[in-house]
Order: structure tokens, then sequence, then C-alpha cells
């Protein structure tokens, strides 16, 4: 019995020595330790993730087509990079597929393009606008980035056109998000509809100040030079929502618009796949 007792002793002697001692007076360096084991163990996980992507060559993105949009003279498919995935590392291909009747995909191509290289949950609006819209039903086909586990690819739901015969009661949809969107812009106030079914998106609404002694052309042009003067970003799910923001003095341009704020606008101002509704005018 005490041969065991003795070997008892030891253990927790070993077991003791082994817990490091941290007197009230250093809390400080307690902390820093923990932390510096926090980062230790966050940078294993991200070396084994890395090591992962790697060996399998996948970039763990992954995309969705989230909606289909039907304009009088172009269709559009919204597609998704997913929230939980890893940001893309290169652009993939989509192709438009087209049938007189039945499944587009037994159908040919009409167009290809590219998916930009998206950031989880970042959308792309892909739009199909040739001269002349031919009744049909159509598809979007999109790839996913190399090696990714699924079948490598994704298909949009079928997006049916109806031959319009009357032209003149065609309207020319210079942004088809407007549509899509229902949205209305009157000064700082935006309204627009999230359609059920939908998965939720990030939407900015933001009023731009114009360059001193620019005046404001056709369509709110000149863009290039606008600087953000007031904006709200957030997530919006399926619903109906009025967005508000303060106008600057002088001459302002309002635009509601896809994915995070921009500060400051470019010559060609929003891409037309991010772009809902827009507008512009003169505050005293």
């Amino acid at each position: 019995m005490k041969k065991v007792n003795k070997i008892t002793a030891g253990i927790i002697t070993v077991s003791l020595l082994a817990v490091p001692f941290v007197y009230p007076g250093h809390t400080t360096l307690a902390a820093a330790i923990k932390n510096d084991q926090t980062k230790k163990v966050s940078l294993q996980n991200l070396t084994k993730e890395t090591g992962q992507q790697e060996k399998s060559g996948w970039d763990r993105s992954s995309l969705t087509f989230t909606a289909e949009i039907l304009t009088s003279d172009c269709i559009s498919a919204m597609i998704k990079n997913d929230e939980d995935s890893r940001a893309m590392q290169g652009e993939v291909t989509y192709e438009v597929y087209w049938a007189a009747e039945g499944n587009p995909k037994e159908g040919k191509v009409v167009a290809t393009g590219a998916v930009n290289t998206l950031t989880p949950g970042e959308t792309q609006i892909l739009t199909y606008k040739p001269d002349h819209l031919v009744g049909g039903n159509y598809m979007f086909k999109a790839y996913q980035r190399p090696n990714h586990p699924g079948k490598g690819e994704l298909w949009s739901e079928s997006i049916t056109v109806k031959e319009n015969t009357d032209l003149n009661e065609q309207v020319q949809a210079q942004r088809p998000l407007d549509q899509f969107f229902n949205s209305s812009i009157n000064k700082g106030t935006a309204t627009f509809t999230v359609p059920e079914g939908m998965d939720s998106v990030k939407i900015s609404f933001t009023s731009y100040t114009y360059p001193e002694g620019t005046v404001p052309q056709e369509d709110g042009k000149p863009y290039e030079g606008q600087i953000s003067f007031d904006n709200v970003t957030k997530v919006y799910g399926p619903g109906t929502y009025t967005v508000e923001v303060d106008l600057p003095n002088g001459y302002w341009q309002t635009d509601l618009y896809l994915g995070p704020e921009i500060e400051e606008l470019m010559e060609s101002g929003h891409p037309m796949d991010k772009i809902i509704d827009a507008d512009y005018g003169y505050k005293n």
C-alpha cells in the first residue's frame, strides 16, 4: 500500500508542475498566453484548410442561381457565391441555352460570358440582351470552379419568352433590375421589393454629390467624380422596403444598387448588372 501511495503522490506532483501558476498581479501575462495559444490554433486551422485546398485544387467557392428575370427586351439570372463559401480565385464561364419549345438544355447555345470572381455572399446579374429577343425557352448554365466536389455545373430555372408582335407596346428597359425589384426612387427615398423565394441579397442606397461646378446632364451624367454623401447598406430578405438617405445641398444623385457601398463613381457609373434604380436633381 505504501508503494501505491508514493506513485500517486508522484503523479500529483507532476500534474501540478505542468500547470502554469498565474498570480493576481499577472493577469495581463495570462491573457497574452491565452491569446497566443488562440492564434496558434487559428494558424494551425488555416494551414490545415490551405493544405486541403492545395491538395484538392478547389478554392472552396460554390455558386447557385437564386433568381431569374424577364423584361421586355432581355432575360437575366442572378448567381451567387454561397455565404459559407470561400472567395472565388478566378472567373468561370456561363452559357445561355435556347430552344423554340421543350427543355432548353437540349437546345443550342446562343450566348456566353464570364462570372466574375465573387466573394462569399456576393451576387452578379447575368444578362442576355440580343437585338431581338426571340420567343422560346431559355436557361442559363454556369460552371463551378475547378475540382468542385459537386457536378461542376449548375442551371437556372427555365425562362419562357413569348413573341410580342405589337412593337408599339414594347417598353425598352434601360435597367432590367428596376422591374425585377419593382423599385422607385423619389429624391432621398427608395422603395423596392425582394421577391418571395429569393435568397437574401445585399443592397445599398447612396446619395452622391457632384464635383463643384458640374451640372448633371441626361441620366445624371457625368458620373465620374461623384462622392458618397449618405448611405444605407443592408441585407434584405423577401419583402417590401422603404429606405431613406440625406441629400447634399446643390446637385445630387441617388442610386439603388446591389452590393456594398461605392464611395466614388467612375466614368461608367454603376455596372448594369448592379444598378437597380436612380434619381437626380437639385437641393437649395
